[in-house]
């Protein structure tokens, strides 16, 4: 049976690869929170691959917090960019398979259309320039390697967008939210019950089925952020009011169109991706009853 490494287990996408992982003869999962591996540590790293004969290793570990990687760059690079590097450089050493997942921030430039995986880069931020680094760390290092890039992660737990849309309504917070900055919200069991398919895949089949490269993935559909403010409130008991506002006084540069393509995850990997309406409104019946 195959080891599994989880990096960041306790982030986000982690707690969803846990809550969503189902236990067969392929492979076994090993969760590792920052607490217990600092990925920052080559040498830890090491230790932990050849204690548990690792076969892949899915890297959720990330710097996420947009603002503050503006201050704290330099902790920004080393977790998204140096760590990246080290598990990339130890999967070649040791024949692992290494998922690691990215973002879209590493685009800029509004394209009009949904940016393809092979599309030019161009991050307006410190955190979206770290990820960048951390890809081509991957892509020059690493033998066998998937890049899976993904947008607007949330669910009903932790914090993030839903999460923070309701603790406002809850408390009759008028909601002001920019209508300028499209993308796809993603519902974070949906990319991690995929990650998971696509490992059985790889585990079940020829790894040169599935070639090595960058893929989106993204639930489908288009929204701005006030779109989806407005959809979450509108599904809430407690409604609220959501006003469109402009992204302008924000400060810190994001993505106004960071809409991605993803053909190549579903042709290559042969997977269906939901909707974001539908997997939202999953997301309210499973909050409802906590």
């Amino acid at each position: 049976m195959s080891v599994v490494l989880v990096t960041g287990s306790e982030g986000q996408l982690g707690v969803a690869l846990q809550a969503t992982f189902k236990a067969g003869p392929l492979f076994a999962p090993l969760f590792c929170s920052k607490f217990m591996l600092d990925i920052t540590d080559a040498g830890q790293i090491e230790a932990c691959i050849k204690a548990h004969a690792v076969r892949y290793i899915i890297n959720c570990a990330a710097y996420t917090n947009v603002q503050w990687a503006e201050q704290e760059a330099a902790t920004c690079f080393k977790v998204n960019s140096l760590a990246a590097g080290y598990l990339a450089a130890l999967a070649a050493k040791y024949g692992i398979v290494l998922f690691h997942i990215s973002t879209d921030y590493v685009f800029g430039l509004t394209k009009g259309r949904p940016f393809n995986p092979n599309d030019p880069t161009d991050p307006l931020n410190q955190y979206g320039q770290s990820k960048l680094v951390g890809e081509q760390m991957v892509a020059a290092r690493a033998t066998h390697f998937y890049i899976i890039r993904t947008a607007w992660l949330y669910g009903e737990k932790g914090r993030n967008f839903f999460t923070k849309m309701v603790a406002l309504a809850q408390k009759g917070d008028v909601i002001q939210m920019v209508d300028d900055q499209i993308g796809s919200p993603t519902y974070v069991y949906d990319l991690a019950t995929a990650i998971w398919e696509v490992v059985e895949k790889i585990a079940k089949n020829n790894l040169t089925d599935y070639p090595s490269g960058i893929y989106h993935y993204t639930n489908e559909g288009v929204a701005s952020w006030y779109d989806f403010a407005y959809a979450i409130a509108a599904a809430l008991p407690n409604r609220c009011a959501v006003i469109p506002r402009s992204s302008a006084a924000v400060g810190l540069k994001r993505p106004y169109y960071s809409v991605l393509n993803k053909s190549s995850f579903r042709s290559v990997f042969q997977i269906k991706i939901p909707h974001w309406q539908d997997s939202l409104a999953l997301c309210v019946k499973r909050w409802q009853p906590q």
